[in-house]
């Protein structure tokens, strides 16, 4: 059986998807199963789409903003589309018993996608939860340097303060977000704050203002995710 969009063809019995020329396109995995279940549902919630793919298993929102992502990118349109908790497919789909006749390939079939499909070939990396406790901590323990400490706290300030960078730089990375600005602002800070290469400065009353800027990044990083997931869902 056929789903036909104006966008898209989909094979459910050959597992296979065309776009609207019926060039077969490479879609698969959990984003082929998604668009799968749109197809036969219309729109559908994050639990409903979780417990499809596998009800044993925690999917969040940075799991399905990933499918969604990919099978736009490789349809080349947007055919799915989220409002208000609900994941939609765009445009009606119907159920024919024969695909169209049409010069059918397999070749790559639209040129703006090559960087995508270089990106494809990369291990995908599994999205984090994004929590503000990393980031709120570290910036306790930045406060904190205004007493006086001895040495191992500051050995544990770097760690700590690294590992939140980088777990924030993770999530950033893996859920794929174009936020250039904050990942570069984490990079600085990892850099400096690290313990393998540690940075020395020939006065310690220098870090106080770095310790400041340190924790203003971090706390207005967590309000521009904030911020910014709140119109996701507002949208």
């Amino acid at each position: 059986m056929y789903h036909k969009n104006s966008k898209f063809i989909l094979d459910d019995k050959r597992r296979l998807v065309f776009d609207e020329n019926n060039k077969e396109l490479r879609l698969t995995g959990n984003a082929y199963r998604l668009l799968v279940f749109l197809c036969k549902q219309g729109s559908a919630t994050l639990t409903e789409i979780g417990d499809y793919l596998d009800w044993a298993k925690d999917y969040n929102e940075n799991h399905l903003r990933q499918y969604r992502y990919k099978i736009n990118s490789i349809i080349g349109h947007d055919v799915i589309e989220y409002q208000n908790g609900v994941y939609l497919l765009i445009g009606d789909v119907k159920k024919c018993k024969k695909l169209p006749k049409n010069n059918r390939n397999t070749d790559l079939l639209h040129s703006n996608k090559l960087k995508y499909k270089l990106k494809e070939s990369k291990k995908m990396l599994k999205p984090v939860s994004f929590t503000i406790y990393p980031a709120v901590f570290a910036s306790i323990i930045l406060t904190l340097t205004f007493f006086n400490w001895p040495s191992g706290y500051y050995t544990f300030l770097r760690i700590i303060v690294t590992g939140v960078a980088v777990y924030y730089l993770y999530y950033l990375y893996s859920s794929e977000k174009r936020l250039n600005f904050w990942f570069w602002m984490l990079v600085l800070i990892a850099i400096i704050f690290n313990p393998i290469f540690p940075i020395y400065l020939y006065d310690k009353s220098l870090w106080i203002p770095i310790d400041i800027a340190t924790v203003a990044l971090l706390l207005s990083f967590l309000i521009k995710i904030k911020v910014t997931a709140g119109k996701k869902i507002a949208n």
